[in-house]
């Protein structure tokens, strides 16, 4: 894969990208980095492009002072999707980034296929949890990642606390875009029950409960993910 860099409005994005005929954006969990998605290169079909972004804040892209707003980030994938000239995309998210993932498809467009692995955006977040444990998650996400600093993190928890970006039951169901909800069932920070909701609201979903998986089945267990991903891509 290439690395590359786009100009945002909010800063320099960094992403790893494989030439395709079929564009698939990738969005990873907070405080992770777009090469968490590397491990699954390998098994995709060579039809698909893939697009491996840094969001801002994160990784090799900028980390602006700014409020690290869901808004903000659904600014930049709309700004990168235009700038690569990809007409019909695919988006999958990760945690944190399959919220954003979904709220891009709410408020934004709508992607071709819209893929939700242990998402967030349901659940009751760290930052509802007052100060001690909002903390606690910070430090923890911060000793994930080196690249990761707590002003970012920080804000970033602080500001997912709004109720305002949650996905709201009536929202989820006026979705149309073909989504697959993937989760691992050990998950310990999302429950798989959100999973299962997200399921029952979005109309005509189909959700993947991966076996010996935790919070990011797709490094866990890479080659079942590609597998699962190449097949429902297609349809």
């Amino acid at each position: 894969m290439l690395r590359k860099n786009f100009k945002s409005s909010y800063g320099t994005i960094s992403y790893l990208v494989r030439e395709g005929t079929v564009p698939v954006v990738f969005l990873h969990g907070l405080g992770g980095t777009g090469n968490s998605w590397i491990k699954i290169d390998q098994f995709m079909d060579g039809n698909l492009g893939l697009y491996f972004l840094d969001m801002l804040g994160h990784g090799r892209s900028d980390k602006p002072d700014l409020e690290y707003t869901i808004s903000i980030q659904e600014d930049i994938i709309a700004e990168f999707v235009e700038h690569q000239g990809l007409d019909r995309i695919s988006l999958m998210g990760n945690s944190y980034g399959g919220w954003v993932a979904a709220r891009f498809s709410i408020d934004r467009r709508e992607p071709v296929h819209l893929v939700l692995e242990d998402s967030a955006g349901v659940n009751r977040t760290f930052g509802e949890l007052g100060d001690e444990h909002r903390n606690q998650f910070v430090k923890m996400v911060l000793r994930s990642n080196s690249l990761n600093t707590e002003a970012v993190i920080g804000n970033i928890v602080k500001n997912n606390a709004d109720p305002m970006w949650k996905l709201k039951d009536e929202e989820l169901r006026k979705l149309t875009a073909k989504t697959l909800i993937i989760w691992g069932k050990e998950d310990g920070l999302i429950s798989i029950e959100n999973g299962r909701r997200l399921r029952d609201i979005i109309p005509g979903s189909r959700m993947e409960e991966i076996e010996q998986a935790g919070h990011v089945p797709h490094v866990e267990q890479p080659e079942r993910i590609a597998a699962i991903l190449n097949e429902f891509l297609k349809s």
